[in-house]
């Protein structure tokens, strides 16, 4: 059972991941190109996209990745909890992102703030990945 649940918790990692992504590229998109209809076409296809998908793959990845953690008794591990920082750092940047596109397509406002979420969204998915996979302590 437990590689059952591991393989939907890496494909919903795999949704979750390229969605955010997708959402920060569209965000430094909209800042560079406010105006664009086409660019403003992609940030609401983006956020159908993330209540249609990525939303949901946020909560897979935490449900599988709960019930691994429980059923494999490793709950008191200390890269388990370490772990918990970058993901839980995760999802407070898809909301973040998501309520950024939602505020730029009804006001237009400027989103510089995420010009640095692709990188951030990538170092936080490598500790995640590195600390999943070595368990170094």
């Amino acid at each position: 059972m437990y590689l059952y649940v591991k393989a939907v918790h890496v494909f919903a990692v795999v949704l979750l991941i390229s969605g955010m992504l997708a959402m920060a590229f569209a965000l430094r998109i909209l800042a560079i190109m406010p105006g664009d209809m086409a660019a403003r076409r992609l940030g609401e296809y983006l956020l159908r996209w993330d209540g249609l998908v990525t939303t949901p793959a946020l909560a897979v990845v935490w449900m599988a990745g709960l019930t691994m953690a429980f059923g494999a008794g490793w709950t008191s591990s200390s890269w388990l909890l370490l772990k918990l920082v970058p993901a839980a750092f995760l999802t407070g940047m898809h909301l973040f992102q998501g309520s950024a596109l939602k505020r730029f397509l009804q006001s237009r406002r400027s989103i510089a703030l995420y010009r640095r979420a692709p990188i951030a969204i990538l170092l936080a998915f490598a500790a995640v990945d590195w600390l999943a996979i070595a368990k170094p302590f």
